[in-house]
C-alpha cells in the first residue's frame, strides 16, 4: 500500500509540473499537492538523479530531459499526431498563417500542434501552451453539446476577461457556442488582441464528437479579406483528419472530449 502511495505522489509531481509555465520551488510543490515537504524533498531528489526533473541555480524544479524523451517516444508511436502534423504544416503553407490543432485539457485550451506560415512574427504560438477557454474560438466548437450549467461551474469568471480587458458575458459565450454548432465553424475577432482574428473547424471522431479543432490565427484585416477562402481550406483539412478518425481510435482526443462532461480537477 505504501509503495502505491509513493507512485501516486511521483505521478502527481510530474502531472503538476506538466501544467507549470516556469520552475517551482519544493515548498510551492508541497503546498500545491498537499504533501509533506519531507516527502516532496525525497521524491524530487530521486527524480532529479534519474533525469525526470531538473533543478536550476535557484532551486526551481522543472521537467527533465527524460520527460522530454518520453514525449518523443509517444510522438513516434502516435499515428494520428503524425498525420495531424502533416495536415497542419500543409494548411500553414496554403494559408500562409499560424495554424494549430487544439484540444481541451482540464477546462483550458491546449495547443497540441502548431506550424507557422508566412505570418508576422508576433503571431506565433508554442506547442504545450494553455489558454482560458473563453478567449479561444476553438472552445466554441469543443463545448457544443456540453450543458451550460457545467460550463458555468468549471470556467472561472476571470477566464472570461478578453484581451481588451473587458469581461465577456456568460450568455454571449453560450450564444456563440450555439452559433458554432449551427455553422460548423467559428470565426472570432478581438478575443486575444483587438486586431487579431481566429477561425476554426471541428475535428470529429467516429461518433461525430468534436475531439479537437483545426484553427488559424492572423491579423483581423487579413481574415476579413479572405474569410471564405480560409474557411474552405480549414474545412478540407479538418475533414481529412475526421475521416482518419472514423477508421481509427485517438485516445487523447476521446479523453479530451469526455472530460468536458466532468468537473474540473482541483
Amino acid at each position: 500500500m505504501q509503495r502505491a502511495k509513493g507512485t501516486d505522489r511521483i505521478l502527481d509531481i510530474l502531472e503538476h509540473l506538466e501544467n507549470e509555465q516556469r520552475p517551482v520551488s519544493r515548498n510551492a510543490l508541497a503546498k500545491a499537492l498537499d504533501c509533506p515537504r519531507s516527502t516532496i524533498y525525497s521524491l524530487v531528489d530521486q527524480l532529479v538523479v534519474r533525469g525526470w526533473l531538473t533543478l536550476d541555480d535557484d532551486g526551481g524544479i522543472s521537467l527533465g530531459h527524460r520527460a522530454g524523451l518520453l514525449g518523443l517516444a509517444y510522438s513516434r508511436s502516435a499515428r494520428f499526431e503524425q498525420v495531424a502534423r502533416e495536415v497542419v504544416q500543409r494548411v500553414a503553407v496554403e494559408t500562409g498563417v499560424v495554424t494549430e490543432i487544439n484540444v481541451a485539457d482540464n477546462w483550458q485550451q491546449l495547443v497540441l500542434i502548431t506550424a507557422t506560415g508566412r505570418s508576422r512574427n508576433y503571431l506565433r504560438t508554442v506547442e504545450g501552451s494553455r489558454y482560458p477557454f473563453p478567449i479561444t474560438g476553438s472552445a466554441r466548437l469543443q463545448l457544443v453539446d456540453v450543458p451550460h450549467d457545467l460550463i458555468r461551474r468549471n470556467i472561472p469568471e476571470e477566464d472570461f476577461r478578453l484581451g481588451s480587458g473587458e469581461l465577456m458575458p456568460f450568455d454571449q459565450f453560450c450564444d456563440e457556442i450555439d452559433q458554432a454548432a449551427r455553422d460548423g465553424y467559428f470565426i472570432a475577432r478581438g478575443l486575444i488582441e483587438r486586431y487579431v482574428g481566429t477561425a476554426g473547424t471541428p475535428i470529429s471522431n467516429r461518433n461525430g464528437q468534436c475531439v479537437a479543432t483545426l484553427s488559424i490565427i492572423l491579423p483581423q484585416a487579413d481574415l476579413d479579406a479572405r474569410e471564405d477562402e480560409l474557411i474552405d481550406i480549414l474545412r478540407r483539412g479538418a475533414e481529412e483528419l475526421s475521416g482518419y478518425l472514423r477508421a481509427a481510435v485517438w485516445p487523447m482526443g476521446d479523453r479530451a472530449h469526455s472530460h468536458l462532461f466532468r468537473d474540473r480537477d482541483a
